[in-house]
């Protein structure tokens, strides 16, 4: 992968069937209609827009079964083809989301088109339930465990369907030692066995410690990083599960602003998603913040600031 790809495909989730509504499907075109990739062109990117193609899809619940499971599969195996051909094209892949199983597809495809990678794992909840312990049979609660899941690790046949998406049969696509997820900060049963940084660690030592600390883990142990940042990380209401207690603008200002700096400017960026943007669940008088914050956080990661990217300056403070 080269240094500074100015080369971005923006590949369009518009779906939430693994998630608790359809809420989530609303990011890709909420985004779009606020003009990010615009800001994208402005910071010199040659952007191209990807939408999924029209898939008949099968919605079914059943007991003790992965809800949705078919459309779920379906779904991410076009995720995976399509993230894995951009990236063999020399394009930067960026998926905005929908629900947060999409980064099956997303990762698995990352994985079949790049060895050596690790992830950084952006999110209220760690997202590795699967069969044996789903409280809710919602895949979007499940992609950690399936990225970094063997073949014996659940043997439930909606799992190993899951684990069969992509080209590549090497299991796990990512070493869960090679995951590190920061900025956990919802009570779980599941303890996953990758590096995991909780709210409570980013109160106490400071965000520039913790993700200095996150990204100089990584970099030791893999040679490409693919990060997944769902928004419901950050103390906003447009997300499926919000909190008050996640991260505020600037503290994501700090992640992005080294993710820009330790990886995309380094040639070790193997790619971006922004997930479960919810405009509608938004809280009336917070209307617009969410997309507001994932698109700054997005532009700050491609290395916008307020000096090369005026028009978002002048859309944020209304002049």
């Amino acid at each position: 992968m080269a240094k500074e790809n100015k080369n971005v495909s923006i590949i369009l989730f518009p779906f939430s069937v693994g998630g608790p509504n359809d809420a989530a499907k609303d990011g890709p075109s909420a985004m779009l209609k606020n003009d990010f990739h615009g800001d994208l062109e402005e910071l010199g990117y040659k952007v191209k827009i990807i939408k999924p193609p029209k898939l008949k899809l099968k919605f079914k619940n059943e007991k003790n079964r992965i809800k949705n499971i078919d459309a779920v599969l379906e779904l991410n195996k076009w995720l995976a083809r399509t993230v894995t051909s951009e990236i063999q094209k020399g394009s930067f892949p960026l998926t905005i989301g929908g629900d947060h199983s999409l980064a099956i597809g997303t990762i698995t495809g990352v994985s079949d088109a790049i060895n050596n990678v690790g992830v950084l794992w952006i999110d209220r909840h760690f997202d590795a339930h699967h069969p044996k312990n789903t409280p809710s049979w919602r895949s979007h609660g499940m992609p950690v465990a399936v990225i970094s899941a063997n073949k014996s690790f659940d043997s439930h046949v909606d799992f190993q369907r899951l684990l069969n998406i992509g080209k590549s049969k090497r299991l796990p696509r990512v070493q869960p030692s090679n995951i590190v997820q920061l900025a956990i900060g919802e009570k779980s049963l599941v303890k996953p066995k990758t590096k995991w940084f909780l709210m409570e660690d980013i109160d106490r030592y400071g965000i520039n410690k913790i993700i200095t600390d996150a990204i100089s883990y990584l970099l030791k142990r893999v040679r490409y990083v693919y990060v997944a940042w769902d928004i419901d990380s950050m103390n906003v209401t447009g997300t499926g599960t919000s909190g008050d207690s996640q991260l505020q603008l600037r503290e994501g200002l700090v992640i992005a602003r080294e993710i820009n700096k330790r990886l995309r400017l380094t040639g070790r960026l193997a790619g971006l998603e922004i997930v479960e943007i919810a405009p509608k669940l938004e809280r009336k008088e917070l209307r617009g913040q969410t997309v507001d914050w994932a698109i700054q956080l997005i532009t700050t990661c491609f290395g916008g600031n307020l000096f090369n990217n005026l028009s978002r300056l002048k859309k944020n403070i209304h002049l």
